[in-house]
């Protein structure tokens, strides 16, 4: 997946409630800087459980963003998501750029992803991150007409190659602490392009998660704001403790 490079920034994202799929998190103060890691594509049979094992072991909650045809696919994983206290928020049905869609089809891949991850959690999203991170205006206006949060974009402001690019675990784990910063909300995958990556890469996850903490950081959830964020590139949403 490639993003757009972040502006530069530097913000300390405010609190605001969020709302999970199966329940408001908290948003207490918490008591250190809070990042925010987000694991987009999925879910998948191949890595989805294995984050998600890595999370429960570490004491983490995080925000997911769902590929609705993936959900359709995979019931199971997303109500495990949901069932251990996870974010979960819109990516689209199967990936398109939205910008080359028909408005029609915008809504559409908007519309069948929020009723897919409803039916099998009972709840609809209420966070919205583009394919790509690219939105419309259209697609901008109607998210918040039926009350979504969006488009959630995430910090790139060192620029170093992301997961998806598969630049080992050494490599994951410097992009993530390059662009550690409180209220950062960090772009990860479990789905997709990610899954031809080495294996060994996936050893990142929890080396990362104790690098952060030893820097002084903890972990929060993405929840929607209504205001945008400079350091997370205009994103309509906020890291909040869990």
């Amino acid at each position: 997946m490639k993003s757009k490079i972040a502006t530069t920034a530097l913000a300390i994202a405010g609190l605001a409630m969020a709302l999970l799929v199966g329940g408001p998190a908290s948003a207490q103060a918490a008591d250190k800087p809070l990042i925010g890691l987000t694991f987009d594509d999925g879910p998948s049979p191949e890595r989805t459980a294995f984050v998600l094992d890595i999370l429960k072991e570490k004491n983490v909650k995080a925000t997911f963003f769902l590929q609705g045809s993936h959900a359709q696919l995979y019931p199971d994983l997303v109500r495990r998501i949901r069932d251990e206290g996870h974010v979960i928020g819109n990516h689209s049905w199967d990936h398109a750029n939205f910008p080359d869609l028909t408005q029609a089809n915008q809504k559409r891949e908007i519309d069948s992803t929020n009723a897919t991850i409803k039916a099998i959690t009972g709840t609809a999203p209420t966070l919205m991150r583009f394919p790509f991170g690219n939105s419309s205006s259209y697609a901008m206006n109607y998210i918040r007409s039926i009350g979504m949060s969006g488009g959630i974009q995430w910090h790139w402001h060192v620029g170093q190659p992301g997961d998806f690019e598969c630049p080992g675990a050494a490599g994951v784990q410097k992009y993530v602490t390059d662009e550690a910063a409180p209220g950062a909300i960090i772009l990860l995958h479990d789905g997709n392009d990610v899954l031809s990556c080495p294996a060994s890469q996936w050893n990142y996850l929890a080396k990362t998660i104790d690098a952060l903490r030893a820097k002084g950081y903890g972990f929060g959830v993405v929840a929607p704001s209504a205001t945008p964020s400079a350091l997370n590139e205009g994103s309509y949403g906020v890291v909040v403790a869990p």
